[in-house]
């Protein structure tokens, strides 16, 4: 099952659950105790939350799908990695990667492919707090929001 279906099927799963999640909530408020009408709001908030949060994750990932393919079709992507048999990117060729991407950031530090490619270096390297935090900006960038590049993140200056 491919990463996309998989986070679809896991999509779905976590809005049923949060679907009765709120009919436990509707049962709880109905029974007219002012307990109860409590505990239905206590349980009502968190598939609220739930749902923001899948939300947020699947337009996240549409975002960063839509700038793959702005890329790809400019042929800006990043370079396919050696890889071991484990289908891991090997170490040495994704080190030698991340300099060439620290160094392309450096050059076009306003440059999504640059800090998408960054990005993909660090998830090659296996860093993917800051895989994620480049992935956002480069995504941020292509939207023309962006702000200053994240902290802890290679960056000229």
């Amino acid at each position: 099952m491919t990463a996309r279906v998989w986070a679809y099927v896991m999509a779905a799963a976590a809005i049923a659950y949060m679907g009765f999640a709120v009919w436990q909530a509707f049962l709880f408020a109905r029974s007219g105790s002012g307990l109860a009408l409590a505990l239905a709001m206590a349980v009502l908030a968190l598939p609220l939350i739930g749902l923001w949060l899948v939300w947020r994750e699947i337009a996240f990932a549409a975002r960063v799908q839509r700038l793959a393919d702005e890329l790809a079709a400019r042929g800006q992507l990043p370079p396919e990695l050696p890889r071991t048999p484990g289908g891991r990117v090997e170490r040495p060729a994704a080190a030698a990667e991340f300099t060439r991407c620290e160094a392309l950031v450096a050059d076009e530090p306003d440059s999504p492919a640059a800090w998408f490619a960054l990005a993909w270096a660090y998830e090659a390297g296996r860093d993917r707090k800051r895989a994620r935090a480049a992935m956002r900006h480069a995504v941020a960038l292509d939207d023309g929001g962006a702000g200053p590049a994240p902290s802890g993140l290679t960056h000229p200056g």
